[in-house]
């Protein structure tokens, strides 16, 4: 039997691209604008900064507090960002060797993808991006692509055993929980269909979904059934490795200061056979790089963390370790 430390983590806009607020545009200066190399440097530094150096030093921080073998994230824009904060912060800072990296530019309109760091080999990896189906919005159903981003499937290896991790990000609230609903909904299906496709008994087979699925079954305990991830818990399809944590108020992974309200919507989802194997895995929510304004959370944190910013993300990472 293996053993992986499974980590998933939303990095929050890991760019290598600078996206200028509007009233920036009116008041930028260029390079031409400044007399010295002095000042033409800092110019640079400070508005060309291929990752922003103090927040990515605090996400790698953070990982390192799980010290996971497979890294599954959301929100990574390309393999040059990747590669780029693997190289400048999280190997310098961990001092561990992810050399299997993942990712597949999926269908997101802002660039964000999911992506994958191992540090065991990653034997097969398949993108479900180009899947289409029905969704059925509130003002009538269309047919197009499923999955807002990618249900990146993954094979990891350790000591010959292998396991399969499908590692997602639905479409986000942004316009409405109950508007955007029906395009989590459908993606949560076609997790359910990919995985009922690739195993003859997905309940006695070994898998794990992880991701930010953008979407809450509870709020502090208390059920919340307007959820659109039903498909993936109904019939006791998966089982929520996060509701094992006993004290409801411990479960959020996101802060959303706008409603000052606390939520999960970062997930590891196992097989009803994997969590059979696997009763005495509780996840570990690492919070140690949130802001202040999580006031919620009074433990630890990373050194120099500001209020709103400086901060390793606005999601926390879940680690949980699975035996297989």
């Amino acid at each position: 039997m293996a053993t992986l430390r499974i980590m998933t983590f939303n990095v929050e806009n890991m760019l290598v691209r600078f996206r200028f607020r509007e009233w920036e545009k009116k008041s930028l200066a260029t390079l031409l604008d400044v007399d010295s190399d002095v000042d033409r440097a800092m110019l640079i530094r400070t508005h060309w900064n291929v990752l922003n150096n103090e927040n990515r030093v605090l996400t790698a921080l953070t990982m390192r507090e799980g010290d996971p073998d497979v890294m599954c994230m959301q929100e990574v824009e390309n393999m040059r960002a990747l590669r780029a904060f693997d190289e400048r912060y999280l190997r310098r800072i961990s001092r561990r060797d992810y050399r299997h990296k993942i990712l597949m530019e999926g269908n997101d309109p802002r660039g964000i993808d999911v992506a994958v760091m191992s540090r065991f080999r990653i034997v097969n990896a398949v993108t479900h991006q180009y899947r289409e189906g029905q969704i059925d919005y509130l003002d009538g159903p269309r047919t197009e692509r499923i999955f807002r981003r990618d249900c990146l499937e993954v094979a990891v290896k350790k000591e010959n055993k292998i396991l399969p991790i499908f590692v997602c990000h639905f479409k986000s609230m942004s316009g409405g929980r109950r508007e955007t609903a029906p395009i989590r909904r459908a993606e949560a299906l076609e997790v359910r269909n990919i995985i009922m496709e690739r195993f003859d008994d997905p309940a006695t087979s070994d898998w794990v979904i992880v991701g930010d699925l953008n979407d809450y079954t509870e709020t502090d305990g208390q059920p919340d059934t307007a959820h659109a991830l039903g498909p993936l818990f109904e019939d006791g399809f998966s089982v929520d490795l996060v509701r094992r944590i006993d004290d409801p108020l411990d479960r959020w992974t996101h802060y959303y200061p706008a409603d000052d309200t606390y939520h999960q919507l970062d997930y590891v989802l196992v097989s009803p056979a994997l969590a059979e194997r696997n009763q005495g895995a509780v996840p570990t929510i690492i919070r140690k790089g949130q802001p202040y304004r999580a006031e919620r959370y009074q433990g630890d944190r990373l050194q120099r963390l500001g209020y709103d910013q400086p901060k390793a993300s606005d999601h926390c990472p879940v680690l949980v370790h699975i035996s297989y």
